[in-house]
């Protein structure tokens, strides 16, 4: 009996020993690992929506830009504030297996004018934007808006389009148009490779960082790389998509410097990035940042009474702009 209690006894304490050193190991190794899963819970969402909009103050962003470029004007202070004041929002719907029937979108808000939007639904591209308000946001006079929103004759889709009403487009329509002027197209399967070369840059710049929980808030995630390895997975990431672009890509690298990022995770999912792009900037202070929030997305479904619109008329002017297919190749 002595025996069997010593055994036991023994074998408690080993498992104890055990487990409080693995609690410790996985304690100092949970950060990455949750931000790892968070990363793949992401990319196995079936629907996921990001906006990206800047945060901070514009007034510290406007010092740092005239700190570093004498030349800057009172036109580049007015289009800073402009961009401070609107934010992109993309999303996707996977809404089976396969990449046939997936769905997109892209909205946007420019300088406080909301109701751009785009969407991607069964081959078509819907469209629809304020474009008074935008054109008068810009500086249209009402002769040209009148000029603009007139005169469609036998394409009544581009007077709805002026007149802010959704229109529908034909995707293989855009893709040819786009084959003809500049020789070049996107297909899914270029798609599909920069998605996967822009998954393999995050994990190249996460496997060499450190990435530390906040103390005073556990859903904060700080990730410190440098510079250089930025740079470096950077021209990489450019090399593996469009070796073409390979010469134009600039040899003098960087000044090596810390580069940190923020990551804010809830229950295990990724809800916000931010970057502030004053570090980048020598003697900035403050704090401007690029912020990227994530949901959960939505379903995605085509806008009601939209018009068609028509662009083989255009395919043949956009060729000769663009010199055929030849261009390019």
């Amino acid at each position: 009996m002595r025996t069997l209690l010593a055994g036991t006894l023994a074998g408690v304490t080993t498992i104890a020993l055990l487990g409080g050193c693995a609690a410790k190991e996985i304690q100092a190794l949970e950060p990455k690992l949750e931000l790892r899963n968070a990363a793949q819970q992401l990319a196995d969402a079936k629907q996921a929506g990001f906006t990206l909009k800047l945060s901070g103050s514009v007034d510290d962003l406007i010092a740092a830009a005239k700190a570093d470029d004498p030349s800057f004007k009172a036109d580049d202070e007015k289009i800073m504030k402009q961009i401070f004041n609107s934010s992109i929002t993309m999303a996707y719907d996977k809404a089976g297996d396969g990449a046939e029937d997936d769905m997109s979108s892209l909205s946007a808000t420019v300088d406080g004018v909301t109701g751009t939007e785009i969407r991607f639904v069964g081959g078509l591209l819907y469209a629809k934007a304020p474009v008074s308000e935008l054109a008068k946001k810009f500086g249209a006079s009402d002769k040209d808006l009148k000029e603009m929103t007139g005169g469609g004759g036998a394409n009544p889709g581009f007077d709805a389009f002026f007149g802010g009403k959704w229109v529908s487009l034909d995707t293989k329509q855009l893709t040819e148009m786009a084959e003809q002027g500049t020789g070049t197209g996107t297909t899914p399967a270029e798609q599909q490779k920069a998605l996967a070369e822009l998954t393999t840059s995050a994990t190249n710049l996460l496997e060499g960082a450190d990435v530390v929980r906040d103390s005073a808030d556990d859903k904060h995630l700080i990730v410190t790389s440098s510079t250089a390895k930025a740079a470096a997975e950077g021209q990489r990431l450019v090399k593996a998509i469009n070796p073409a672009l390979a010469g134009e890509l600039p040899t003098e690298q960087p000044k090596d410097r810390p580069v940190v990022l923020d990551l804010w995770l809830d229950n295990g999912k990724l809800t916000a990035a931010e970057i502030n792009v004053l570090q980048f900037v020598d003697g900035a202070k403050g704090r401007v940042a690029a912020r990227i929030e994530v949901t959960d997305g939505a379903k995605i479904t085509a806008p009601e009474g939209a018009t068609k619109i028509d662009l083989s008329g255009l395919a043949p002017l956009l060729a000769e702009a663009g010199g055929g297919k030849g261009v390019g190749a």
